[in-house]
């Protein structure tokens, strides 16, 4: 299947997105309805993706394409340019993994990550230790914070600062500090105030052959239990250097250019599987910035 993003072709395997998007398989039953059987099949009739930068669907495409089996090592641009999408187009293996990335990172800041999950869809239950994070702080919500957070979720900060003032007032302490509070109770207080309920048990791993991305078999997790414990250790990182899409080893490539449009045909051993797949090169994962503006590897492959 050949998609148009910005202007760049890229040649897919459509069985991955008919799969895994609920989204891709309406658009192709819509095409097939109208008769449009031939859509995606060439160049000039190619999927047009719309309010998608190209960097982002690289970054998105790497999930699938990615050189090394279960290792999705990649830093926090790459997976929040994989969440925006996989929660635009309903992949929702996609996102489980996403969401299980960035629960490792351990840099964002607490008002960030609630924004970023809550444009996200993702469960509200992931947040406690972030929504404790905002409520213990010494300093207030500023504007800017305030407007990122939206109106429900300042008044509830607020109203579970206040609500935490009273009870250190109510059990003697003349000038109680946030500090004064242990996380536990201040997360029951969340937990009310949020309408979060009781704490779930964490569910078994379960494993799904079938659904795994990049043929390996999946160990989902769901959006609405506890969060995952988080990984010991650095942040995720860019993984080996480059972050440069369109460079194969060891592959020449022909480019042309027609009607504004880029693309560039890779062949060699280095640049294409056995299937026609798009490869990025081994140890090369979307980088933020990098790039941009140059051609994208599109790979003929079968639809």
């Amino acid at each position: 299947m050949t998609v148009l993003v910005e202007n760049h072709l890229y040649r897919i395997h459509s069985y991955f997105f008919e799969r895994e998007s609920l989204f891709f398989r309406q658009k192709v039953n819509n095409a097939n309805n109208n008769g449009d059987t031939e859509l995606g099949s060439t160049d000039s009739n190619a999927y047009t993706l719309e309010d998608v930068k190209s960097e982002d669907f690289a970054r998105f495409l790497w999930v699938f394409y990615n050189p090394k089996y279960s290792v999705y090592d990649a830093p926090l641009e790459t997976w929040l340019s994989i969440l925006k999408l996989a929660n635009r187009w309903t992949f929702d293996n996609v996102k489980e993994l996403s969401v299980r990335e960035l629960e490792k990172i351990d840099t964002i800041e607490a008002v960030e990550k609630i924004s970023i999950y809550h444009d996200n869809n993702i469960s509200r239950l992931y947040l406690i230790p972030s929504y404790i994070a905002v409520c213990k702080r010494d300093k207030p919500l500023s504007f800017t914070e305030g407007m990122k957070l939206g109106m429900e979720t300042v008044l509830r900060v607020a109203e579970a600062r206040e609500r935490l003032r009273l009870q250190a007032s109510e059990s003697g302490i003349r000038t109680p500090t946030f500090e004064d509070f242990e996380d536990t109770e201040v997360e029951v207080l969340i937990r009310e105030i949020f309408n979060l309920g009781s704490r779930p048990t964490s569910p078994a791993p379960v494993t799904s052959p079938a659904n795994g991305i990049n043929g390996s078999v999946n160990s989902a997790i769901k959006l609405n239990p506890a969060p995952p414990p988080k990984a010991h250790g650095a942040p995720a990182s860019r993984a080996n250097g480059t972050g440069n899409t369109n460079t194969n080893t060891g592959s020449a490539s022909n480019g042309t250019t027609t009607n504004g449009t880029t693309r560039t045909t890779s062949t060699g051993a280095s640049g294409q599987n056995s299937s026609g797949s798009v490869i990025f090169p081994t140890g090369t994962t979307p980088s933020n910035g990098q790039g941009k503006g140059q051609q994208r590897d599109a790979v003929t492959g079968s639809k």
